[in-house]
């Protein structure tokens, strides 16, 4: 190999690292970001079936909330909204939180509230028609 050839595939692997790598932390940061706002949004929805009493009659407890939390959340100036599929599971079983909410005055709020067990039954918890979400 020819000293030109060297330099030259140096020079591509260094050009290789240094658009790979900012990439990299970029979207890892990215990722972080929008975990946290998922699970900022998520928290009044954990909070709610970790203290229902028919939640931890088919859970058991402690329940704990799992990952990934899916969905959507978007916030900006304080405002904003999410859907958002929150896993649980305790001694007695797993099912899926499903929430929507909206954020007003950076201040989360459940608009909509179900719980989906895995055996198929569904408890809703709050009634989108009845929350405080409902009169905006």
């Amino acid at each position: 190999m020819t000293h030109r050839t060297q330099l030259l595939r140096k020079l591509c692997v260094l050009l290789l690292v240094l658009g790979v790598f900012p990439a990299l932390v970029l979207g890892t940061l990215n990722w972080f970001m929008r975990s946290a706002r998922k699970r900022a949004a998520a928290d009044p929805a954990i909070y709610a079936a970790q203290s229902s009493p028919a939640i931890i009659a088919l859970l058991g407890s402690p329940i704990a909330w799992g990952w990934p939390i899916r969905g959507q959340a978007s916030s900006s100036n304080g405002s904003g909204s999410a859907e958002l599929q929150i896993p649980l599971s305790g001694p007695l079983g797993k099912g899926v939180l499903i929430e929507h909410a909206r954020q007003q005055a950076k201040q989360w709020r459940v608009c909509a509230l179900e719980f989906h067990s895995a055996t198929g039954l569904v408890v809703p918890m709050v009634n989108g028609s009845q929350s405080p979400c409902a009169a905006k």
